[in-house]
């Protein structure tokens, strides 16, 4: 089996080039190649942004051994029964000890789920459809990545253990892809809903505060 794994030189990219040292490799600076590349892949493994990955796909409509790796899944419907379309839950710092990859069923080619699990041998495989995917993403990824954006770290040797745990939650925005990361809570159905829970919480406090 030949992979191309495309946006080799991103965080993802380079991860999945670890996990399958054989395979070629494209960075969008050489996109260009791309057709030619994918004449000679089984599958290709879209480690790009979630706009870069659409726009890929509508390139090579005839082309049906791509992997979309994106986060969020709702804009990858129009796709549904031509691509296969997974979100691996690991990264950089967390591939060698957490193998777990959501497989998604309504949007996947049919019988493609045996086509991950031998690609991915000895990963765990749990199956979902595309709602309830972005759902829970939106608790697992896009509540964190929305409290990362707006927090801010102050420039102190003096700590707490409750300052920590806040740096550990400040520090997601550095440690993700930028574009991806936005593109997470932007492309989230719940992101605004998210959004204006955190916003009547805050109500309350400046509440609280007005009335000592």
């Amino acid at each position: 089996m030949h992979l191309l794994i495309v946006g080799s030189e991103g965080r993802l990219g380079r991860t999945l080039m670890k996990i399958f040292p054989g395979s070629s490799s494209i960075d969008l600076e050489n996109e260009d190649q791309l057709q030619s590349e994918l004449t000679k892949a089984d599958f290709a493994l879209l480690a790009v942004p979630l706009e870069e990955t659409v726009n890929i796909i509508r390139s090579f409509p005839e082309y049906r051994g791509f992997v979309d790796l994106t986060s969020m899944k709702y804009n990858m419907e129009e796709f549904s029964g031509h691509i296969i379309s997974i979100h691996p839950l690991f990264g950089p710092e967390s591939y060698k000890t957490n193998k777990t990859i959501i497989f998604i069923n309504d949007i996947s080619t049919p019988d493609s789920l045996d086509k991950v699990k031998e690609l991915f041998n000895g990963y765990r495989i749990i199956s979902m459809n595309a709602r309830e995917h972005d759902y829970l993403m939106s608790e697992l990824l896009v509540k964190p990545y929305i409290l990362s954006y707006i927090s801010e770290a102050s420039n102190t040797d003096i700590v707490t253990g409750s300052y920590i745990k806040f740096l550990e939650i400040e520090k997601i925005k550095h440690n993700e892809n930028t574009e991806i990361f936005l593109d997470t809570i932007k492309y989230n159905e719940r992101a605004m809903e998210i959004i204006i829970n955190i916003e009547k919480k805050l109500d309350e406090l400046k509440k609280l505060i007005g009335n000592r």
